[in-house]
């Protein structure tokens, strides 16, 4: 793997640092103490609630739980460890932490999760009894940081199938998901990790705890799809923060919010410019048979539904249009066919298109039928039409890798010879086998050959 930046620049960074980076930890807080959790072993953090209780399990099982169909276990942490334990509401949502050990996945509930807090491995001291109000077993060391002591659990000892004894663990079982490190197309990051001695791996160490830590946050995925894109922004950070005297890492959802802000394509989550649409509208296939059907996933609230439809409505309104707008937030979704805007923020390119109403604008009922919003998450990938145009800006990487294969299949499967793929402006098909690349203008596209 290429470094991205230079030795020089590495050693200026090693110099101004007082120590080297290369542990990264996920940090809650339980009874008032603050703990912390290998990055390696979080899969995402999350808030939830109404787990499903399982009978004749153990006091601190709080039953299993569906996240985006894989069905885990939930243990409260606070009852495990005996430690207090707010009651919580029948409609509350409580933190939890997902972690993935070997062969399983399990949610664990805590007080609060705080940050992710990267130290260096050389600082972290052997586990003692004085550290904290846990069993020593399940302590795998202390370290500081910022004035604060981190007990750092080791969830493979707490979770593990087997005790010491060898007795199986009730912890009630759930579905097994893939193999972790398939989600990567890079040597998985826990051996990056255990190559933290050697200085060549720098580098592609920090951006490691970075590919993790933005799973972890916002569930975005490292693949072939968005690998240029990553390799330039990390550039951008590094010297971003290393000029301001910040560390590169990403300490929790505003970072990562941050780290992704240059990913987006243009006229994310608002209608399109009239220029953009020009652009666009190039790229539109001839119809096949008068019908034109387009799918739209991740739609969100409508605003680039809205958009294509008006385009196809312009330059061929001779088509029996249809398109299917998609996406797995379901409010967002349910609000799209009565989305309101202000007089202000309309581009003229829509004034044919839309009506005043005593709100704002919205889009002539004769737009809005030709468009069906519904909830799908992309795991159900049933397509209703043979599609003439997939407009799927910035959502493959938002997917697990084998997801992101299983959608351009799909796609690839339903798509009319010469139809027409657009993807995010910083994805790309890395096998077009099948495509044709059609890419220009900042726009990446593909046609089926």
């Amino acid at each position: 793997m290429e470094n991205v930046f230079t030795d020089n620049d590495i050693d200026q960074l090693e110099n101004k640092r007082e120590t080297s980076i290369d542990f990264k930890m996920v940090t809650f807080s339980l009874a008032g103490k603050d703990y912390g959790v290998d990055i390696m072993k979080v899969k995402e953090i999350s808030k939830a609630g109404k787990f499903t209780f399982v009978p004749n399990s153990a006091p601190y099982v709080r039953g299993v739980y569906n996240l985006r169909g894989d069905i885990i276990s939930v243990i409260d942490l606070r009852i495990f460890f005996n430690q207090p334990a707010k009651q919580a509401g029948e409609n509350d949502l409580e933190s939890m932490i997902i972690v993935r050990l070997e062969d399983h996945v399990i949610g664990i509930i805590v007080d609060e999760i705080d940050k992710v807090v990267g130290i260096s491995s050389d600082s972290v001291q052997p586990p003692h009894p004085l550290f904290g109000d846990i069993n020593i077993k399940y302590i795998s060391g202390i370290a500081e940081n910022n004035s604060r002591l981190y007990v750092i659990l080791d969830v493979d000892a707490i979770f593990g199938e087997k005790s010491e004894d060898g007795a199986k663990s009730d912890i009630p079982s759930a579905e097994k998901p893939a193999e972790y490190a398939a989600n990567f197309d890079v040597a998985p990051e826990q051996q990056l990790v255990n190559s933290a001695g050697d200085d060549e791996d720098r580098a592609e160490r920090e951006l490691g705890f970075i590919k993790e830590t933005l799973i972890t946050f916002k569930q975005f995925y490292s693949s072939e799809v968005n690998s240029g894109w990553i390799k330039k922004r990390y550039s951008q950070w590094f010297e971003d923060r290393y000029n301001k005297d910040q560390s590169i890492q990403l300490t929790g959802i505003d970072d990562a919010d941050s780290y992704l802000l240059s990913f987006y394509s243009p006229y994310t989550n608002m209608l399109w410019s009239e220029e953009y649409i020009n652009q666009i509208a190039l790229l539109i296939p001839p119809a096949s048979n008068g019908n034109f059907n387009i799918w739209n996933p991740g739609c969100g609230k409508g605003y680039e539904t809205y958009s294509i439809v008006s385009m196809i409505k312009k330059f061929k309104p001779e088509v029996n249009l249809k398109v299917h707008g998609s996406d797995k937030d379901l409010i967002s979704v349910a609000s799209a066919p009565g989305l309101i805007f202000n007089n202000n923020t309309v581009p003229d390119f829509y004034e044919e298109f839309m009506v005043e109403s005593n709100n704002g604008l919205q889009f002539l009922s004769s737009i809005k039928d030709q468009i069906m919003f519904e909830f799908r998450d992309l795991e159900n990938l049933e397509v209703f039409s043979r599609l003439d145009m997939v407009i799927i800006r910035d959502v493959l990487s938002f997917l697990k890798k084998d997801l992101q294969k299983r959608v351009v299949q799909v796609i690839w499967d339903n798509m009319k010879e010469n139809g027409v793929l657009i993807l995010g402006q910083n994805e790309i098909l890395p096998d077009l086998d099948g495509w044709e690349d059609i890419s220009g203008n900042g726009i990446c596209a593909y046609r089926k050959k």
